[in-house]
């Protein structure tokens, strides 16, 4: 039990150090992937403190208060990071208290469809059961979008843009309004290119807002591919530069961005403690409160552990609600978003 206890106390001891590494260590190997297991330390930790209890302890004081002490701390940590995910932002209140005269929803959906194999009639039943207006696929193959075609999706979301980087896999954006401005890769991406598109919405005052949708897929940090990981993440902080630059544009990023907000480059792209009146992306699922979204993997016989899939906004874009749903043939659970203008 002892030995058991030990163990669990410095895997969780292990996976907190990776939390709390800096951006500039990110690409270390194998960080990335214990990071990405995050939230599952808190359990580790608690099963940890729960066995120094146990009458096997009762000669060993100091190995027990060293259990003791990092289980306990791991479990402070673990609250502190995880707990915003279940307490909707200030945003989001205000923009719930405001909905039914100032704002305008807009229905969105992503997925990563594993390489074309994900089941085409069932997202387009998604599309039309939720009432989507913009959808974002991720490894998407010629024969998938055909099916897709077949399936009546340009009945639902006739704009699109789609582009591949091999042209073999590639990443799309469907919407139900014109596609403005369309791009093959909006990012510039080192990982996939990452097809987006403007769209206009018409708010209730008869102002129109510019939704510059974008659906993304950076690298996997699989084994020797931490650093472009890392590099295809951060790329996607060219968005504020934009932002910045032009007032009246809005971003809203769709996709598989193989990170979860524990990952210290995605907090970077977001822009994490950015100074007060500068333009920074917000995580849909943790701005509303919608708690731990693991999207991946899901075609396992465990449930899914991690958040990697993800619905970004800029600072006018709030999410409201947020939610999964399983797709068949896809390693990814869809990840559907109601957002407020």
């Amino acid at each position: 039990m002892r030995a058991i206890t030990l163990l669990l106390t410095l895997v969780t001891l292990g996976g907190i150090a990776c939390r709390m590494l800096p951006d500039s260590l990110a690409a270390l190997p194998f960080v990335a992937n214990v990071v990405s297991l995050t939230p599952w330390f808190a359990g580790s930790a608690a099963i940890a403190l729960a066995f120094s209890f146990v009458p096997a302890w009762r000669h060993h004081h100091e190995a027990r208060l060293f259990v003791r002490i990092i289980a306990a701390c791991a479990i402070a940590l673990e609250v502190a990071w995880q707990a915003p995910f279940f307490i909707p932002s200030q945003r989001v209140t205000s923009a719930l208290a405001a909905e039914d005269s100032q704002t305008t929803a807009l229905r969105v959906m992503t997925c990563n469809v594993y390489k074309g194999n994900a089941n085409a009639e069932r997202v387009v039943e998604l599309v039309r059961e939720n009432n989507i207006q913009v959808l974002a696929l991720q490894e998407t193959t010629i024969d998938f979008v055909n099916e897709l075609k077949a399936a009546g999706i340009d009945e639902l979301l006739p704009y699109s843009e789609r582009s591949s980087s091999d042209g073999v896999y590639g990443n799309g954006v469907w919407s139900a309004l014109p596609l403005s401005d369309a791009a093959s890769d909006d990012i510039g991406s080192s990982a996939s290119a990452m097809p987006a598109g403007t769209i206009e919405v018409t708010r209730p005052d008869d102002t129109t807002a510019r939704l510059r949708l974008v659906s993304v897929h950076t690298c996997s940090p699989a084994l020797g591919y931490w650093a472009l990981w890392e590099r295809s993440i951060t790329e996607i902080g060219v968005v504020h530069e934009r932002l910045a630059e032009d007032d009246g544009l809005n971003y809203v990023l769709l996709g598989d961005f193989n990170a979860t907000y524990d990952h210290a480059p995605f907090r970077e792209m977001l822009g994490e403690g950015t100074a007060a009146g500068k333009p920074r992306l917000h995580d849909a699922a943790r701005e509303c409160g919608a708690g731990i979204t693991s999207t991946w993997p899901a075609n396992l016989e465990i449930p899914a552990f991690c958040s990697i899939d993800h619905v970004v906004t800029s600072d006018r874009v709030i999410a409201t609600e947020v939610s999964t749903v399983e797709v068949p043939g896809s390693d990814h659970l869809a990840l559907i978003a109601t957002l407020e203008l």
